[in-house]
């Protein structure tokens, strides 16, 4: 601002002499002065406007540095006592004056580029950010702008700064812990004790040396008091309780597992309290062996989950799904059944299922199918028998479903759990009653607020878990043989012909499919692969590349279009490969869309590595879709996920080493 002025001043006094110039010689050519009396006047007056101007600089330079002194007698111990600086630069960026605070805290830097000092200050003058944070010879500084001046503030924080930081460490974090397979441990005298001797004090031990107040809440639940210090001591170490208690359950040959929650941010204990108790509801239904941690606002956190989630159901919690299943249905005055987008058999078979028990309770059922896509192998299904399927289930767009929504409609989602998957997503956005049904591991977060989520996730499939129901809820019929069928289609997909995800449960709902009258011959036929599509797969797996030794990706950046049920019979056929643990395949599946099927024999959770690319599913099986980007680029992101995963895991298995 005073440089301004000063060159004001100059301009002013320069145009002056210009002025008086012409008018001399105006003066001049009319009265026909002598040249020597009009340039003594000339000179007279340039000298009196000097002195004018001189007198006018005096006076403003006089009153400068009485602004100065006032500041500095007034305010300078107030903004040194405030631990204020301040700076000022020139539009050169050169710093052209400092406060006495900075000058004397060894940072006089007057005459030097403000860049060369602080790069990290660009942001704040060009204006993209408000305030910076600096540290300076350990002492922390908020910075900020005088707005339309080349003036900086500095404000020592450094205080109130590690204040800060020392009640974030403090704050408390209130968890949770479950012994995820207590029940059946119990039920055996020699598994109880090995638990008791060798596998809890191995979990207190644990607590112990990491500063955790522990209370054991019952046989399988205690309760966890820590601050944010230790929990982060125990992220970077990565909750290695998890696999020290597989390893020593392994021992003993026993499964147990642990899961863990935490909950953070936040002072209120009744809030961290409701956030832990749902944290660790979220562990469980995503299979257990996994810790999940929030902060109030944030998005949850998983650490672990890389087994296979246990057969934990029992035929008391069916039963008792089953009944607040069938209140719901006797509430309703009409069902609408949704399956997620490319409908697969699971998602047609469990939908299939879910309305042959609606109808027993509701007249008014229906199934949106003509809406989202179907896959083709099942598309070709459900046009052969449309005649047959029609009979008894009816089937509607999501439009007419949206018609058909009433305050005390019952919408059932079915083998998906998030709305953004569904073919009925517009008419979720309305529906007051939501009951979900699915075996995919849980998204920390649910897009619908359902008021019932039975979600389970050691199911091999959808179809077994709604064919679980029948016993307890069917009334008037029992499925046909075509309902059984497609029911058996879906989990002999979704098990890879019972190869994987498949426990004693799988095995005795398909037992009670062959009853109903399902005929394994049939789905075979149906299952069976054209000759084009054969092609199709060939190709893809002749253009897989080995990432890693047993980890393979085809990514088919050919302008073709493949379906999804082709991308993961490619997949499939993959692990048919004695030395692949994984595939991956990266297709076009329309014009606007790209997606990525994965697929593993369950010694590496696919389901982790498209969670990392927010995608999802389960151990064996999983998939993300996407609408931006390149083939190229997906490959990549896939890439740095599946190395990301493998390097975790490498971590956590060296960790664990006994010497």
């Amino acid at each position: 601002m005073i440089m301004k002025n000063d060159r004001r001043l100059k301009l002013i006094m320069a145009a002056g002499i210009l002025l008086i110039g012409l008018v001399m010689l105006a003066l001049n050519y009319i009265f026909k002065m002598e040249l020597w009396f009009a340039l003594l006047i000339y000179l007279l007056m340039i000298v009196l406007m000097l002195a004018v101007v001189l007198y006018i600089d005096a006076s403003r330079q006089e009153m400068r540095k009485d602004i100065e002194d006032n500041l500095d007698e007034g305010m300078r111990d107030t903004l040194e006592d405030a631990g204020v600086g301040i700076l000022v630069y020139n539009d050169n960026y050169e710093i052209t004056w400092m406060s006495s605070l900075l000058i004397e805290r060894s940072m006089n830097h007057v005459g030097e580029k403000i860049f060369n000092w602080l790069p990290e200050i660009q942001n704040l003058i060009d204006g993209s950010t408000d305030e910076e944070l600096i540290v300076i010879n350990e002492e922390k500084y908020n910075v900020t702008k005088k707005k339309n001046a080349n003036v900086l503030s500095f404000r020592d924080i450094s205080k109130e700064y590690d204040l800060s930081k020392q009640y974030s460490q403090e704050a408390t974090v209130l968890g949770l812990l479950n012994f995820d397979n207590y029940d059946d441990v119990s039920e055996l005298e020699d598994d109880l004790a090995y638990f008791n001797t060798n596998i809890r004090p191995l979990v207190y031990e644990y607590f112990k040396e990491h500063n955790l107040v522990y209370k054991t809440l019952r046989n399988n639940r205690v309760m966890l008091v820590l601050d944010e210090q230790h929990f982060a001591e125990l992220v970077a170490d990565r909750f290695s309780i998890l696999q020290t208690v597989k390893r020593e359950a392994k021992k003993g040959d026993t499964e147990m597992t642990l899961s863990m929650a935490f909950a953070r941010g936040s002072s209120d204990l009744q809030e961290l309290d409701q956030m832990a108790t749902s944290l660790l509801e979220i562990a469980q239904t995503r299979g257990g062996d996994q810790v999940v941690a929030r902060k109030v606002n944030e998005e949850a956190v998983f650490y672990g989950g890389s087994s296979e989630a246990k057969g934990r159901r029992s035929n008391v919690r069916a039963r008792v799904i089953a009944n607040t299943l069938k209140n719901l249905l006797e509430e309703s005055s009409n069902v609408i059944i949704l399956g997620h987008n490319e409908a697969d058999s699971d998602c047609i078979g469990s939908a299939l299922c879910m309305s042959l028990i609606a109808r027993t309770y509701v007249d008014d059922v229906v199934i949106v199918a003509k809406s989202g896509g179907v896959e083709p192998t099942v598309a070709a299904v459900l046009k052969e028998h449309q005649k047959e399927f029609e009979e008894r289930h009816r089937f509607v767009t999501e439009t007419e479903a949206i018609n058909r929504l009433k305050n005390d409609s019952l919408v059932i989602m079915v083998d998906h759990h998030m709305a953004a998957q569904s073919n009925g997503m517009m008419l979720l956005k309305d529906a007051k009653r939501v009951v979900i049904i699915d075996h995919h591991r849980r998204r920390a977060d649910l897009d619908t607020k359902p008021l019932l989520a039975y979600i389970e996730v050691s199911a091999s499939s959808a179809c077994e878990v709604c064919a679980e129901f029948l016993p307890y809820l069917l009334k008037r019929s029992v499925p046909n043989a075509l309902e059984a069928d497609m029911m058996y289609f879906g989990i002999l997909i979704d098990t890879h012909r019972f190869r994987v995800r498949a426990g004693e449960r799988t095995f005795n709902i398909a037992a009670t499919l062959r009853q109903y009258g399902a005929d394994p011959a049939v789905v075979e036929e149906w299952n069976r692969k054209s000759f084009d599509t054969m092609k199709k797969i060939t190709k893809i797996i002749n253009q897989a590349k080995q990432l890693q030794e047993n980890v393979v990706i085809a990514a088919m950046d050919d302008n073709e279009i493949y379906s999804r049920t082709v991308i993961s019979q490619a997949c499939d056929d993959m692990l048919g490969t004695k030395e692949i643990a994984a595939g991956f395949v990266i297709a076009h599946t329309s014009e606007d869309e790209m997606a990525i099927s994965a697929r593993s024999d369950g010694s590496i959770n696919v389901q982790l590595i498209m969670e990392k690319m927010h995608g999802g599913g389960h151990l064996t099986g999983a998939g993300v879709q996407r609408k931006e980007g390149t083939i190229d680029s997906l490959r990549e992101e896939l890439e740095a996920a599946v190395r990301s995963y493998l390097t975790e895991e490498k971590s956590e298995d060296e960790s664990y080493i006994v010497s």
